[in-house]
């Protein structure tokens, strides 16, 4: 099993100072600790986390800081780019890393995002694997087709040429059967999560998921499966459980759509819009209680240990630690040390 790093959201203390400070010493500590990845989101339009909005110029300025961990994206939003620029950009990130590039592909749900490419909204789906279509034609070597200035029709290659000819590529999937089998099929990699499914379920499709490789002429044993799990590992076990509560929980409240479907789910029935302040603690709190012990590493090292297992036999490759869903830098440095105890 490998451990990557994650970043999605904001540490308490990211919205003032030098806000970059905590990923840039996670990333010399997780290079150094033998961590396998890096993970940076693209978020726009929101305090809390919207300081990842280009994950390749952050990955650009940590090649500099770093040698053997891989930068990877955790996502590109392909619809609300072109593909041709995020085949630039990250041929960038890939020559100053030497070759320690990779991406996962999104297609994206907030509209808001979408200001950047209106038109691909309803149609997200289909542009983003258009654009995964581009984006490895490009990385590869080939070239596209593109209209200049003048209209005229013109062949386009990026430069620089990548290091690594063979882009680590990821589709991001949530709980859907179809987006595993898709992966599969196109011989992508995956990043997913348990917040809306168990473990038994993400079992049963990354069995589809490789029986679709192999179906497609992929080695099955091949494609990468990285789980992102909240990740906060102290001395003690109940202590760090309640240390994680309230940034948890305020994750939590602060992605609503999140939680909507968390409730709508399992079909609870109720709109957690007309929850009022008190229902809405008791509910979130619920919400950790659950999650913490069985779909995140909040505890000790040994009490973590039975749902690494558990991660291990669902046919997972890599676990991507997301570290900044609320703690304080100092905590989550902290938490490194006990991360990297359960990584060994």
């Amino acid at each position: 099993m490998q451990f990557g790093l994650m970043f999605f959201a904001s540490s308490q203390d990211s919205l003032s100072g030098n806000i970059y400070e905590l990923i840039k010493e996670c990333a010399i500590f997780g290079d150094q600790h033998g961590f396998s990845s890096l993970w940076v989101p693209e978020r726009h339009f929101t305090e809390f986390g919207g300081i990842y909005n280009n994950p390749a110029i952050l990955h650009a300025a940590i090649a500099m800081l770093t040698k053997n961990i891989r930068l990877h994206s955790g996502s590109v939003v392909m619809p609300i780019n072109d593909p041709v620029r995020v085949a630039e950009q990250w041929s960038m990130v890939d020559n100053l890393s030497n070759g320690r590039a990779g991406l996962s592909v999104a297609a994206g749900w907030h509209p808001n995002d979408f200001i950047f490419f209106p038109e691909h909204y309803h149609s997200k789906h289909d542009v983003m694997y258009e654009g995964i279509d581009v984006l490895q034609t490009l990385w590869q070597g080939g070239s596209i087709k593109r209209k200049n200035g003048v209209g005229d029709n013109t062949d386009v290659k990026i430069y620089p040429t990548p290091v690594n000819q063979n882009l680590p590529l990821y589709l991001t999937v949530s709980s859907s059967p179809l987006g595993f089998k898709k992966a599969g099929a196109m011989g992508l990699n995956i990043l997913t999560s348990v917040l809306d499914q168990t473990l038994e379920e993400l079992a049963e499709k990354v069995v589809m998921y490789r029986a679709a490789r192999a179906q497609n002429g992929y080695d099955p044993s091949s494609g990468v499966v990285t789980l992102m799990l909240h990740s906060y590992i102290g001395e003690d076990e109940l202590s760090t459980k309640e240390e994680a509560r309230k940034p948890y929980c305020t994750f939590i409240k602060n992605n609503k759509d999140l939680m909507k479907g968390l409730a709508n789910n399992r079909g609870t029935g109720f709109d957690v819009d007309e929850l009022s302040d008190t229902d809405m603690d008791e509910f979130v709190n619920f919400l950790y209680d659950r999650f913490s012990s069985t779909k995140g590493l909040i505890g000790s090292v040994e009490s973590c240990r039975p749902l690494l297992k558990q991660v291990e036999e669902s046919g997972v490759n890599e676990i991507a630690c997301l570290l900044d869903f609320g703690p304080t830098r100092e905590q989550i440095l902290n938490n490194l040390l006990f991360l990297k105890k359960l990584m060994s």
